[in-house]
C-alpha cells in the first residue's frame, strides 16, 4: 500500500504544483486587483472570474477524458502513435467546446447577462469588458491543459510547469502595469488584468509548442470517430460534474449580491483560500485516476484496491490538517485583500465553514477521480447533480434567506453538499472495486 502511495505521490506533487499555479492566476489577480483598484472592482472581478468559469470547468472536464484514456491504453500495451491519437482528438474536442462556450458567454455579456442575475448595476459596469476578455482566455488555457495533461500521464509532468510558471510571473508583471499604467503602458484597469491573464496564457502555450518535442505530429489527419466516443465517455461526464460541483459555487457569488456587496469580496477571499486547498486533492485525484486507469487497463484489481485505500488515508489526513490551520489564521487571511473592517467579520466566518467541510471536499474529490480511472464516470455526473442542486442549493438558500444566515447559510448549504458527494462516492467505489467481472478496458456499465 505504502509503495502505491509513493507512486502516486511523485506523480501528485507536480500535477498539484501546476493546479496550484492555474489558481494563482486568479489569486494573483484577485489580490492585485483589491490592493490597487479597490472593493467595488474586487466585486465586479468577482462576479466575472465567476461566470466565465463555468466555460473553463467544462473544456477541463473534456480533457481528463486524455490522460485516463492514455493510462488505459499505456496499461494495455498499445503503442506511442496511439496514445497520441488520443491527445489529438481530445484537444481537437476541447478547442472545439472551448470556441464555443467563449462566443456564447461573450454573447450573454454583450446582451445584459450580468443585469439578468440581478446584480448591483455599478459592480456590472464595471466588469463587462473585464468578462469578455476572460471569456476568450479560455482557449489557449484548454489547449495548454491537454497538453499538460497528456505529458502528465506519461509521467513528464514537470515540462509544463516550467511555463507555467513563466505565465504566472508574466501575468503578476502585466497586471501591475496595466493597471497602473505603470512604466508607459496604457491604464486600463480592470480590463488590464484581463489582458494581462490572456497575454500570459498565449506565452505559456506557446512556449509548450515550441519546446515540447511531444506535440510534434501530424495534427490533421482523419478523424478517428471511436476515439472520439471514448473521450466523450468520459470527458462529458466528468465535464458535467465539474459544472454541477463547481456550479453552486460559482453562483454563490450571485446570491451573496442579493445580500450586499460586502458578502461579494468576502466570498472571493474563503473561495480562493479554499480553491488553492482544493487543489491538493484534486492533484491526487488526477494522479490516482492516472494510475488507476493503468491498473484498470492491465485487469490488476489488487494493485487497485491499493491505490484506492491509500491514497483516500493520504488525503483525508492532509485536509485534516488544512482544516485546522486555516480555523487558526482565519483572523489573519481576510486582511491580505485590503478589505473594509466588515467585510474581514464576514469572511473570517466563511473560512471556518471552509475548514468544516475541507475532509469530505478531499474525500469525494480522490474518490471521483478513482471512478473516473475505472471509467465508472457517470455516477460522479449524476451524484455531483444530486448533492450540491437536490441537497446543498435548497439548504443554502433556505438558511441564507428565511432563515436569516446570511452568507453563513450559503457556505453551509455548499458544505452540506460537499459531505453527501463524499458518501455516495465512496460507497460507490467500495462497490466497484470488489467486482472483477468488467472486462480489461472496458467501461462500467451504468
Amino acid at each position: 500500500m505504502f509503495t502505491e502511495l509513493q507512486k502516486t505521490f511523485r506523480l501528485a506533487i507536480p500535477i498539484t504544483i501546476g493546479l496550484v499555479g492555474q489558481g494563482l492566476f486568479g489569486l494573483a489577480d484577485s489580490i492585485m486587483i483589491g490592493k490597487i483598484l479597490g472593493e467595488d472592482a474586487l466585486a465586479a472581478a468577482t462576479l466575472a472570474m465567476n461566470i466565465t468559469l463555468i466555460q473553463l470547468l467544462f473544456g477541463l472536464g473534456i480533457c481528463v477524458a486524455i490522460p485516463i484514456l492514455t493510462a488505459q491504453a499505456r496499461g494495455q500495451g498499445s503503442n506511442e502513435q496511439e496514445r497520441k491519437n488520443i491527445l489529438r482528438h481530445g484537444t481537437i474536442l476541447a478547442v472545439a467546446f472551448a470556441v464555443l462556450f467563449a462566443t456564447l458567454m461573450s454573447a450573454f455579456i454583450a446582451n445584459d447577462g450580468f443585469y439578468m442575475l440581478g446584480q448591483p448595476p455599478d459592480i456590472i459596469a464595471e466588469s463587462v469588458t473585464f468578462a469578455h476578455i476572460l471569456a476568450w482566455t479560455t482557449v489557449p488555457a484548454l489547449i495548454f491543459q491537454a497538453f499538460k495533461n497528456y505529458l502528465d500521464a506519461n509521467g513528464k509532468p514537470w515540462n509544463s510547469l516550467v511555463w507555467m510558471g513563466i505565465g504566472l510571473a508574466l501575468n503578476v508583471f502585466l497586471n501591475w502595469i496595466l493597471m497602473t499604467g505603470s512604466l508607459g503602458a496604457p491604464n486600463w484597469g480592470l480590463a488590464g488584468a484581463g489582458a494581462g491573464t490572456l497575454f500570459s496564457r498565449l506565452v505559456t502555450l506557446a512556449g509548450m509548442l515550441v519546446f515540447c518535442s511531444e506535440f510534434r505530429f501530424r495534427w490533421f489527419s482523419k478523424i478517428d470517430w471511436s476515439c472520439v466516443r471514448r473521450s466523450l465517455a468520459i470527458g462529458i461526464p466528468t465535464a458535467f460534474q465539474f459544472i454541477f460541483e463547481a456550479g453552486i459555487f460559482l453562483i454563490a457569488p450571485f446570491w451573496m449580491g442579493w445580500i450586499n456587496k460586502n458578502s461579494i469580496a468576502a466570498n472571493q477571499v474563503a473561495m480562493n483560500i479554499s480553491s488553492l486547498a482544493f487543489m491538493v486533492p484534486l492533484g491526487l485525484s488526477q494522479a490516482s485516476s492516472i494510475f488507476a486507469g493503468e491498473a484498470f487497463g492491465a485487469n490488476d484489481w489488487k494493485r487497485l484496491r491499493r491505490l484506492s485505500k491509500s491514497t483516500l488515508l493520504f488525503v483525508a489526513a492532509f485536509m485534516a490538517i488544512y482544516a485546522i490551520v486555516l480555523i487558526a489564521f482565519r483572523e489573519h487571511i481576510p486582511h491580505w485583500y485590503g478589505l473594509e473592517p466588515e467585510t474581514v467579520e464576514i469572511a473570517k466566518n466563511f473560512l471556518i465553514i471552509t475548514g468544516a467541510y475541507a475532509i469530505f471536499d478531499g474525500i469525494q474529490n480522490v474518490s471521483a477521480g478513482l471512478l473516473r480511472g475505472l471509467g465508472d464516470a457517470k455516477i460522479v455526473m449524476w451524484a455531483s447533480l444530486f448533492c450540491y442542486w437536490v441537497v446543498g442549493a435548497p439548504v443554502a438558500l433556505s438558511l441564507a434567506f428565511p432563515c436569516g444566515l446570511d452568507g453563513v447559510g450559503i457556505w453551509i448549504g455548499m458544505a452540506s453538499g460537499l459531505a453527501s458527494a463524499a458518501v455516495i462516492l465512496g460507497l460507490r467505489l467500495w462497490r466497484d472495486l470488489r467486482r472483477e467481472s468488467v472486462p480489461a478496458g472496458k467501461i462500467f456499465a451504468w
